[in-house]
């Protein structure tokens, strides 16, 4: 008998500066370190589970339970949690989970080895940008349990179906042999060191912020740390696209998606300022 595949993950990171973020730091202003502690406590059982946690009558009660704290406290925590954005609002109204994008993002770079990664077309909150990015993923419709190819798959020609089918395969393909060469890059900055675990991140990147950008924030991390710090790299790319390269360092290049890379596809994502990569990823 074949083995039951697992969804949810043994470990999650946690950022040692995670009580700085303000959307925490305003549920620990708010409700103590007890509310802290429903916060971590709750992305345990999220990141155990797979994306997501019911939240349903019965998930209330026996969290409660096991936390120790009156029920009506921890609601009112969860409440807090949505008006500052850890969690989204809609799909716990509708679907009664908790969840958000950081926290599925971080997911499918936790299960990026894994064969295949099944997430649910009516809980995905991530941009298909990001979703193409993960071969190993398949979403499915929790309503019949069929794949879902494309989440807004329209009648076309086959003609054009497959001219769309190359463009993305080609896409991918470029997007993959940028990603070796940013690798290949980091071992002439920090020789002997390897960074082909983190293909999921740098693809992402390379997505959003283009080729150079990813691999100028690459460069100046290590000038800084001497190591690879995905926070720190993603938070330089976040803040080059809100405020301006320019401006962030001082520097001499042009802010515009041309000097953004040798991806011609780029097209700048505006992160949130909720979204940054310490805690919201995990959160």
């Amino acid at each position: 008998m074949a083995r039951p595949q697992k969804n949810g993950l043994d470990y999650f990171p946690l950022d040692v500066d995670i009580d700085q973020d303000d959307k925490v730091a305003l549920i620990e202003a708010q409700h103590g370190i007890t509310g802290f502690a429903i916060v971590i406590k709750l992305l345990m059982k999220i990141y155990k589970n797979s994306y997501f946690y019911e939240w349903t009558e019965k998930e209330q009660l026996l969290f409660s339970k096991r936390v120790n704290v009156d029920i009506n406290q921890v609601n009112v925590v969860i409440n807090d949690c949505v008006k500052w954005g850890l969690f989204e609002d809609n799909l716990l109204k509708t679907h009664k989970i908790l969840t958000s994008k950081g926290i599925q993002r971080r997911y499918l770079e936790a299960a990026g080895r894994r064969q295949k990664v099944e997430m649910s077309k009516e809980y995905l909150l991530l941009d298909k940008d990001i979703v193409n990015v993960y071969k190993n993923l398949v979403i499915v419709n929790i309503n019949d349990s069929s794949d879902v190819v494309n989440v807004d798959i329209n009648p076309q020609s086959k003609v054009k179906e497959s001219k769309v089918k190359k463009s993305k395969e080609e896409k991918i393909e470029n997007i993959d042999s940028l990603s070796l060469e940013i690798c290949k890059y980091y071992s002439e900055l920090m020789p002997g060191q390897d960074i082909s675990s983190q293909l999921p991140a740098l693809k992402i990147w390379i997505e959003m912020y283009g080729y150079e950008w990813t691999k100028e924030a690459i460069q100046k991390c290590v000038s800084s740390k001497s190591k690879f710090a995905k926070p720190w790299i993603d938070k330089v790319l976040q803040n080059w696209t809100t405020e301006g390269k320019e401006e962030h360092y001082g520097g001499t290049g042009q802010n515009n998606a041309e000097s953004k890379g040798k991806y011609t596809g780029f097209k700048p994502q505006q992160p949130k300022i909720t979204e940054e990569f310490d805690t919201t990823d995990l959160i």
